[in-house]
């Protein structure tokens, strides 16, 4: 009896041997295969824009948007966030996880934070994924306005009497009003509105003598004939197709070589510390999108400058520093660039 005990339990062990080495057989990885992960994006993008719609910068983004979820293959949304020049937007996306989900659509705005004291983030605190497309700073007035030339400003200014329209303070609007004023010895009221395009609106509406935006943000209006644009902040005309070209402000004021052009940039930015790989398939997917016939006849419809930065970081690295060191030293600045670790220039 017990060796029949004995044997029924022998062969009952065999037989529970023979099944988990089978259980084990039927979930082996077969040679030559590996278990596939799940790789980035498996959960909808949002792409945060630091202005309101109808802006240049929200414009851009939503031009792209599209663009940018065909070639990642996941639902993107775009949100506005608008407040303190876009700073509150830096805030968000630094709050988020490093993960690419989050995307800041990423303006110049970030090379004048560190001295105008609006948010202690700085470019170090995001990876900037490409500097496709910019906008170039325009000089506008109504069309029925006295202001006749980029000669009529300059006098406005250097009476101490004219109110300007920018979108905020701190904005490449903002700044190139101050490097004027700082050329010719001028000085201005400024009235910021909640983007480029709203502060020609005040333009029309006579609330302001002149605005400054970007001409990207004004086409429509200067094809129609609404407003009228007397000068870039460049060295060279201006082309418009449908409008004639408008004139450089190296024209009218010596002096101001060394500080043009000057205009907005465009471009997305996620949190420092976010995956190479994940920044690598954004970067990929934004450069097919800035890169396809489709955006370039939207950029030359809408007036905007393709650009070649091939190292988008060390581009905003040294205008980071080239703009900061500006604006403290011609005394526009609130804090030292030092303060939030922004070196000098080199010269």
């Amino acid at each position: 009896m017990k060796l029949k005990m004995m044997f029924l339990l022998f062969i009952s062990f065999i037989l529970l041997l023979g099944a988990c080495s089978s259980n084990q057989s039927n979930n082996a990885v077969p040679e030559g295969d590996t278990k596939k992960e799940d790789k980035y994006p498996t959960q909808p993008i949002e792409i945060i824009v630091g202005f309101g719609e109808g802006g240049g910068t929200d414009t851009m983004a939503r031009t792209l948007h599209p663009m940018l979820q065909e070639e990642l293959g996941q639902s993107i949304a775009v949100r506005n966030m608008p407040g303190a020049s876009s700073a509150l937007a830096l805030e968000y996306v630094n709050g988020q996880e490093a993960d690419g989900y989050t995307i800041l659509f990423q303006t110049d705005l970030v090379r004048v934070f560190p001295t105008m004291g609006m948010t202690d983030l700085t470019y170090k605190d995001f990876e900037q994924i490409g500097i496709g497309a910019m906008g170039i700073a325009n000089f506008i007035v109504d069309e029925k306005s006295n202001l006749k030339s980029f000669d009529d400003i300059v006098k406005l200014l250097k009476e101490g009497n004219a109110k300007v329209g920018v979108a905020a303070i701190g904005d490449p609007w903002h700044l190139t009003l101050e490097i004027v004023n700082n050329v010719v010895g001028g000085g201005a009221e400024i009235i910021t509105y909640d983007s480029g395009s709203n502060a020609a609106m005040a333009a029309m509406k006579g609330e302001v003598d002149f605005s400054i935006s970007g001409v990207n943000e004004v086409v429509d209006l200067l094809r129609s004939g609404d407003l009228r644009s007397l000068a870039v902040m460049d060295n060279k005309a201006f082309e418009v197709e449908g409008f004639k070209s408008i004139p450089p402000v190296t024209d009218f004021v010596a002096g101001m070589e060394k500080y043009v052009p000057e205009g907005t940039w465009w471009g997305p930015a996620v949190k420092s510390g976010t995956p190479k790989e994940i920044v690598d398939q954004i970067r990929e997917a934004y450069n097919k999108a800035i890169n396809s016939e489709k955006f370039k006849e939207f950029a030359k419809k809408r007036a905007i400058v393709l650009t070649d930065i091939e190292d988008s970081q060390q581009y905003t690295k040294d205008i980071t520093e080239k703009t900061s060191w500006l604006l403290w030293n011609i005394g526009v600045g609130k804090r030292s660039p030092e303060e939030v670790g922004i070196s000098k220039p080199q010269e």
